[in-house]
Formats: structure tokens, sequence, C-alpha cells
């Protein structure tokens, strides 16, 4: 993971320090201000470096066939209503006409055991909303997986109601920041976790935390619950550890069960 910019700094001034270096504690002194450029300029391409291992991984996993990345794509190609074709030059299926309009799985969640493969599916309507898929495309969807599946591979389909996630947490953001704007920047980040699971279909609490440190103005979380409910559990909720698996491979917020406290940062009881 890339370092910050003030954890590079730090390192600069320390390596600076142990060659015996006199150092001005000014706040202004012209040092701070190199450190800084230098410490600046590393950051952003530690940050580089990162992205392209990240793309370079992903193009490997996804071009390597039978991994599960490889199924993952696949099932985001699959076009409802649209019959493959087999190219005998290249032995690969393929799809005569590319229509973006009927790819109606938006989200994807693969779980592996040996020989066996459980593809969560689910698609998006036009608010926005995650929703099973319909019979339909189910149908279909069963055999485009049979078509494109390693022989000796069995696979189940499912295509159920959102899990629920409920949360309760304390937000501490920069008092700089009105508490009603803040609070809107989490509920964006929280919907973009949302919608950004994973193809494993698990839910990581640190995770989430992160989406919400990661929202403008937030200082930092003490998150006190974070709880799932599955379609079938009703309204019995059990809390999150470290992670837990989505029984439909993706989730939606149980809004009247979750709620968000916000103080400024200074309130914090050390």
């Amino acid at each position: 993971m890339a370092r910050t910019i003030n954890e590079i700094q730090t390192a600069i001034e320390g390596n600076l320090r142990d060659k015996g270096l006199t150092l001005s504690s000014s706040s202004v002194a012209e040092w701070r201000l190199w450190s800084f450029v230098v410490a600046a300029a590393i950051n952003v391409f530690e940050y580089i470096l990162e992205l392209f291992r990240k793309e370079v991984d992903d193009l490997t996993d996804r071009v390597t066939p039978g991994t599960l990345r490889w199924y993952a794509a696949q099932v985001m190609r699959f076009q409802t209503g649209h019959k493959l074709e087999y190219d005998s030059q290249t032995a690969m299926l393929y799809y005569p006409v590319d229509d973006p309009a009927a790819r109606v799985i938006k989200v994807v969640a693969i779980i592996e055991t040996p020989n066996h493969l459980t593809v969560k599916v689910a698609t998006q309507n036009d608010a926005g909303e995650i929703k099973p898929i319909s019979e339909q495309d189910r149908y279909n969807f069963v055999s485009y997986m049979d078509a494109i599946k390693f022989a000796g591979i069995s696979v189940d389909v499912v295509s159920q109601n959102a899990d629920r996630l409920r949360y309760d947490m304390i937000v501490y953001h920069d008092a700089a920041y009105p508490p009603s704007a803040v609070k809107e920047s989490v509920g964006a980040a929280l919907e973009v976790y949302k919608t950004d699971i994973g193809f494993d279909g698990i839910i990581y609490r640190q995770r989430l935390i992160d989406a919400v440190m990661a929202a403008e103005g937030v200082i930092t979380v003490d998150v006190r619950s974070i709880s799932r409910a599955g379609a079938a559990d009703g309204d019995q909720f059990s809390e999150i550890g470290v992670a837990d698996a989505l029984d439909a491979g993706y989730f939606d917020y149980d809004a009247n069960g979750s709620s968000i406290e916000m103080k400024t940062v200074n309130s914090i009881e050390l």
C-alpha cells in the first residue's frame, strides 16, 4: 500500500537525523519544504506503482480461464435474449451482436467448492436499486452458464432478495465541516461500498469502516455495531465480526435499524 506523504516525510526526517544532520525545528524551515516536495513525488510514484500492480494482477486473473475472476467476467458478459455462437477458428463462444442493454447482471458473487460453483447474481433497476433477476433472465442465464462452464464443474445459480445490513456508529468530523454535509458524504460513501462488495460475496467489517473514513470531513469513526440478516432470517440480525458471507451475494441497508451519530473531533473522550 502506498505510504502517505506524512509517513514518507517522517521517514526522510528520521534518515537525515540518523546521518547526524542538525535540522531547524522551525515549522517554516526550508528543509521541511524540500522534504515535503520529495515526499509528495514519492507518494505519487508509489501510488502509480500500486495501481499498475493491481491492473496487472487483475488482467492476469481475468484472462486465465477457470479462475473465479474469469468466471465473474464471463457472468458480466451475459446478454439475455441473445444466443451464443461457436467460433471454430478460436474454439471460443461469443455473441455475434454486442448489446450492452441486454447485460442485465450488475452484481455477481461466486462461491467455490470442489467441482462446484455457487453463482449469486442480481440486476439494478432504473432507480439504482439492486434486485433479483427475473425468472426468464434466470432461465437464460442458467443455460449460458451450462454453455461456458468447464467440464466436470456443476453450477448453482442464486438470485434472491438482498441481505439486510444494520449499523450503529459515531462519526467524528472536522468542525470546519457542517454535520449535515459530512453525514451526506458518509451516506454516499456507504452507497458506493454497497455496489462495490466484490465477487466473493463477503462483507468485511474493516472495509465498511474504510469507506466511511474516506468520506470528506471524517476524522475517525467508532462503529458500535454492524449486523446482517439474510432473506430467510427475518428480523434475526447477527453481529458481523471480521467478515461474513452474504446469502444473496449482495446487501441493502436497513434504514430503520441503522443510525449515525455526528460529533466533532474535539468531543472525543481520551
